[in-house]
């Protein structure tokens, strides 16, 4: 017999926690040659609680509050940084509207998006790590084919959040590329039409424009120019046979740099390619796949925000991705995960050892696209990352509750960009053990 839906609302509440230990040494300075030899070793809990409430079939509200804490054990500067209790954040807070017209499902509010592979949009708040990934947006999803859809998107994100409760002991700026005094100061605003395209069979597409505007911002003594660009992109994901399927996006990026004193405005031409192929085997024990792929974010020989003689500004920005997609060390390589002036050509494999287990292993030599920071070499080293995902609990409350485990480690052998002889460090390591509940 066919279970009927409650004739009125209904309310549903949970909530998750995140624990990771993490231990990095011999990293590179953001957005430098230079080798930091400090070791950095702490711990980091976030717990979040939400509710959702469907007050109709087509209509609901949800709310999820956050909060993360850290303990560093051996950093003197970072002693106090964020400790107990820190403070409590609105993460989610959203209204759906769904069936408008039986065509446009709307979302509006503070919410998490994530767009294809999740190379342009996956991060609203960039500033603050993994924290947070929120935008405070506007989405509208509009079926126009059996298979296929297009999301607009207008987001409005501020560098500082005032929904807050309590004392963060350090200030989190939600947009920060570099720190300010104490704030950046950046607000990034962003139209976007996303286009999903399915009628193609085996062959998935993805056709996006997206229009972001960074606003000027600051460091502790300098004021950075703002932006204003376009980016034009394409993913294609052709499927071959049952074991055979690739990946490839390329995007442009087209817009202007503002002028400021001592600077001239600029003009922005910078562009992006992902390609991969898939062999994968889910027929066989295990289901091992394995990826060959090139990663290419195009550099510019000076470096972001230093360029004063008018010249195109040819380095790639990662609009909504500053994240550790690509790794843990090799974000660091940037200013606040800032991507870009990358060429990575790696392999990937994985395979699931036992159910609900999974093994993925990643490596491969990294170079930069142009030489910048006054860089004597083009390679920065040698990636290899390793991360094993495996189950702990579940079911714990009857049919909810759920503990998950992660072991991730990273290594970094450094090439001639960095001067690693001077530091007398040639290998950067990183290690995370998590673990995750749902309740």
């Amino acid at each position: 017999m066919k279970e009927e839906k409650p004739s009125g609302p209904s309310f549903d509440a949970g909530m998750d926690i995140r624990f990771r230990y993490e231990y990095k040494d011999n990293w590179m300075d953001k957005g430098k040659t230079s080798i930091d030899t400090t070791y950095e070793d702490y711990a980091r809990l976030r717990t979040r609680v939400w509710g959702r409430a469907d007050l109709t079939e087509d209509l609901s509200a949800y709310l999820r509050l956050g909060n993360e804490f850290r303990d560093y054990r051996n950093s003197t500067g970072s002693k106090h940084k964020n400790e107990f209790p820190d403070e409590g954040y609105i993460d989610n807070l959203y209204l759906d509207i769904k069936n408008i017209r039986d065509r446009v499902d709307l979302r509006i509010g503070r919410q998490n998006i994530k767009e294809g592979s999740g190379r342009m949009i996956s991060d609203g708040t960039g500033g603050d790590g993994t924290r947070t990934e929120y935008f405070d947006a506007i989405l509208a999803k509009v079926k126009l084919m059996e298979r296929s859809d297009v999301e607009l998107m207008a987001v409005w994100n501020r560098y500082r959040d005032d929904w807050t409760l309590g004392n963060p002991h350090d200030i989190y700026d939600q947009t920060k590329i570099k720190s300010g005094d104490p704030y950046s100061k950046m607000h990034e605003k962003a139209l976007m039409a996303y286009l999903h395209y399915n009628e193609v069979e085996n062959i998935p597409m993805e056709f996006y424009w997206i229009w972001k505007q960074e606003t000027r911002f600051y460091d502790k003594e300098t004021r950075y120019p703002g932006r204003d660009f376009h980016t034009f992109g394409t993913r294609l994901m052709p499927r071959f046979s049952d074991t055979l399927s690739a990946e490839l996006e390329s995007a442009v990026q087209l817009g202007q740099i503002d002028g400021q004193s001592g600077m001239e405005g600029r003009n922005i031409a910078a562009w992006m390619t992902y390609a991969g192929v898939t062999y994968a085997r889910d027929d066989w024990a295990g289901k091992p796949r394995l990826t060959g792929a090139l990663l290419y974010l195009s550099g510019d020989d000076d470096s972001y925000y230093k360029t004063a003689d008018g010249g195109t500004a040819t380095g790639w920005n990662p609009l909504f991705n500053r994240t550790d997609s690509e790794g843990h060390i090799s974000a660091g390589m940037y200013d606040s995960y800032r991507w870009s002036n990358l060429v990575y050509p790696h392999l990937e494999a994985a395979v699931q050892p036992r159910a609900k287990h999974k093994l993925r292993v990643q490596a491969g030599p990294m170079y930069a696209a142009e030489k910048d920071n006054g860089a004597r070499d083009a390679y920065r080293g040698l990636f290899a990352l390793c991360r094993y995902d495996f189950p702990l609990l579940s079911k714990i409350f009857g049919k909810r509750g759920e503990l998950k485990g992660a072991v991730v480690g990273e290594m970094m052998a450094y090439g001639d960009y960095y001067e690693h002889e001077a530091a007398d460090a040639d290998v950067g390591t990183w290690l995370r053990i998590e673990i995750n509940g749902k309740f």
